[in-house]
């Protein structure tokens, strides 16, 4: 799969063209104190894993390319990355599947990936929980906030509490919790954080609906 150039600036950034993608760069402005960016580069496109069944799957052309994929997006005002991982293909996406709804999107490997952070900020959970497996979340700020579960292990630099910068590696893809095969489980969060049910009080989002982020449009 086609990956985009890196570059160290002070933005995320990618160019609506996925046939001439511009550098992937680092952000947000304005926090030094974020560590320096990480070395993933996520793909251009996105497939859906051939055989399998994808619930609630987005429109896909022949060969199963997702249609109108967009690799970089923004959610409500902070950039993230769409698919935080290299290399794999759409196994469940976002909506109802068996009667109940699926909070996020599955993303499967073999071997199993390594997994990124898909915009700079601070861990908030880095745990086991029964559903999830070994599961990490990622304040963005804004009320922004990534989910990345059943993890086989995380890095040793992810703690509760520390700041990680974009696309530094968080663990590998797995099976812990209730999976029924090794993959990634990716959510987009908004809300806050401060709840009563915690991260699970917070809204849940299809990564496919946001839009693309475009510089001119962002004012970055």
């Amino acid at each position: 799969m086609t990956r985009f150039v890196p570059a160290i600036f002070l933005l995320l950034a990618v160019c609506a063209c996925a046939t001439a993608p511009a550098p992937v760069v680092y952000g947000p402005p304005g926090d030094p104190g974020n560590p320096v960016q990480g070395p993933f580069q996520p793909n251009a496109y996105l497939q859906v894993c051939g055989g399998m069944s994808v619930s609630n799957a987005p429109v896909f052309y022949p060969g199963g390319w997702v249609a109108d994929f967009k690799p970089v997006i923004v959610v409500d005002g902070v950039v993230l990355v769409t698919v935080p991982t290299n290399d794999a293909c759409l196994s469940s996406g976002f909506g109802y599947r068996g009667g109940r709804l699926h909070e996020g999107i599955d993303l499967t490997h073999r071997p199993a990936g390594t997994v990124y952070a898909a915009a700079p900020g601070r861990v908030v959970e880095a745990r086991m929980s029964t559903g999830y497996g070994l599961q990490v979340l990622i304040d963005h700020g804004r009320g922004v906030y990534t989910r990345y579960a059943h993890l086989a292990h995380t890095d040793t630099r992810v703690r509760v509490g520390q700041p990680i910068g974009y696309g530094q590696p968080i663990g590998v893809m797995g099976q812990s919790g209730n999976a029924t095969a090794i993959h990634l489980h990716y959510e987009i969060l908004t809300g806050n954080y401060r709840n009563p049910k915690g991260s699970k009080g917070l809204s849940v989002h299809d990564p496919f609906r946001f839009p693309a982020y475009e510089p001119a449009l962002t004012g970055y």
